[in-house]
């Protein structure tokens, strides 16, 4: 669009932009040559504290990073006397920045900065008035068709220490001789907004399904997860940097502006799972029981380590993996500060996120005080509620203990029953016998159901002692 209009004044047709009806809309551009506005500058939130006091104190742009400088693109062009005036909001101006005016070509190339004839520039902290200037001809070289600003620095934008959250830029050219006559409007342009520089979240893995169809006598039932190993990653941590700037709106943050180092703290009923549980790894540091306290184990990991790092357990195929661990357990990531002095940086603020629980697929409980002692007689009535012929797997521990003293295996009817005996517990594992007659199982099977426990007394009473199963797992009868 040819930016030349001819505007009828005083009796004289002189060249000039003005459409006195004010519909103009010139814009704000990273450059003259741009066909759209600019993206506001990403200013990182940590260069402020948690106190707006900070934030207003805080001078943003001293270095004339990107969000320092910008073009008035004007609709048409001057060559005429006019004035500018460019209000802000979010923030105020600081200091009086530079201006140069330019010609314009066709394919928006800016011409060599053009004499200012008689423009004055003047910061107040809301605006900046640029007023009586004038293009001396029609030519390129003479008429203005652009305004850089440069060297723009402000302050008191507390308004930015909430991410996303900006300060923004608009306009309006008037006639500068008669104030009355609007020239052009300047759309309001976001320059720079706030957001965090750090993009931080804990993500939890599908849930972990322990398989408890493993029958062979070698192998331990729920030692292992359906379809896969004995390997779990519950879940990731994403902390990496989005590409925000410092207060300067030049040097871009990194991960060791905001951090030097963060302590990962995990919670997790498999911390726990004594002796099943191996290790537990974040990232590319390890951890074995021992070395953390039960149930929650904490990492100080560099802050470069953290983006992408997997939580992962691991169990041994031996062991019988214990009661399933509730998806309600987290990770929690406290970042602290770094080293940087460059700018005003507060720290990230920490994150949590869910890990993936551990579930069964089948019945397991475990009875307790299984009475194999002279004149006393336990009985136990395992149930199979599905419609399907399964395999219970019986794992006999010493009761005192916790030791594996044997196991074998049964088969359950579809929706029928099987009773075991003390006798037959002890005929499958004769080491139950000789540890003292009391010892406890862990029965188990891909197959939903139910353990009745009934103990017979010497004097021939019989009694349902069912309540004294640990298994949360397991429908009650």
């Amino acid at each position: 669009m040819n930016k030349h209009s001819l505007y009828l004044f005083g009796g004289a047709l002189m060249a000039t932009t003005a459409l006195t009806s004010g519909s103009q809309a010139g814009s704000i551009k990273s450059n003259a040559a741009s066909s759209s506005s600019i993206t506001s500058v990403k200013l990182a939130t940590e260069v402020f504290s948690a106190t707006a006091d900070t934030a207003k104190a805080l001078t943003i742009g001293t270095t004339g990073g990107a969000g320092s400088t910008f073009v008035v693109d004007f609709t048409g062009s001057f060559t005429t006397g006019y004035n500018l005036t460019l209000n802000v909001t979010g923030a105020t101006f600081k200091d009086t920045p530079t201006v140069a005016v330019h010609g314009q070509s066709t394919t928006g190339t800016l011409d060599a900065a053009q004499s200012l004839n008689g423009c004055v520039v003047q910061a107040l902290p809301d605006k900046l008035l640029i007023t009586g200037c004038s293009g001396t001809g029609t030519t390129i070289a003479s008429r203005h068709d652009a305004m850089v600003i440069s060297g723009i620095t402000y302050t008191a934008a507390n308004a930015l220490a909430v991410a996303g959250q900006s300060i923004k830029v608009d306009g309006i050219v008037k006639s500068a001789i008669d104030s009355s006559v609007t020239f052009d409007t300047i759309a309001s342009t976001a320059v720079v907004a706030s957001k965090s520089a750090a993009d931080a979240a804990i993500t939890a893995n599908l849930d972990f399904t322990l398989d408890g169809t493993l029958t062979p006598a070698y192998t331990v039932a729920f030692s292992k997860f359906v379809g896969a190993a004995q390997t779990a990653i519950l879940g990731s941590i994403k902390y990496s940097m989005t590409g925000a700037l410092g207060a300067d709106l030049s040097n871009a943050f990194a991960v060791g502006s905001i951090t030097s180092t963060s302590e990962v703290k995990i919670a997790h009923a498999s911390l726990a799972d004594q002796p099943a549980l191996l290790s537990i790894t974040v990232g590319d540091t390890t951890k074995t029981p021992g070395t953390y306290v039960s149930g929650t184990a904490s990492f100080q990991l560099p802050a470069a380590s953290l983006s992408g790092a997997n939580i992962t357990v691991v169990f041994d195929s031996t062991k019988s993996i214990a009661a399933a661990a509730s998806k309600a357990t987290d990770a929690t990531v406290t970042p602290t500060k770094g080293t940087d002095t460059t700018n005003a940086i507060v720290v990230v603020p920490a994150f949590s996120g869910k890990l993936a629980g551990i579930n069964r697929d089948g019945l397991s409980t475990e009875i307790n005080t299984v009475l194999g002692i002279a004149g006393y007689s336990s009985f136990l009535r395992v149930a199979n509620t599905s419609g399907n012929d399964s395999t219970a797997t019986i794992t006999v521990k010493n009761d005192t203990t916790g030791a594996l003293l044997g196991s074998f295996t049964t088969a359950v009817p579809a929706g029928g029953t099987k009773q075991l005996t003390a006798g037959d517990i002890e005929t499958a594992v004769p080491t139950a016998k000789a540890a003292g007659g009391i010892y406890k199982v862990n029965i188990s099977g891909g197959f939903s159901g139910y353990v009745q426990h009934l103990a017979l007394s010497p004097n021939g009473t019989l009694t349902d002692i069912s309540g004294f199963r640990n298994g949360a797992a397991t429908t009650k009868p």
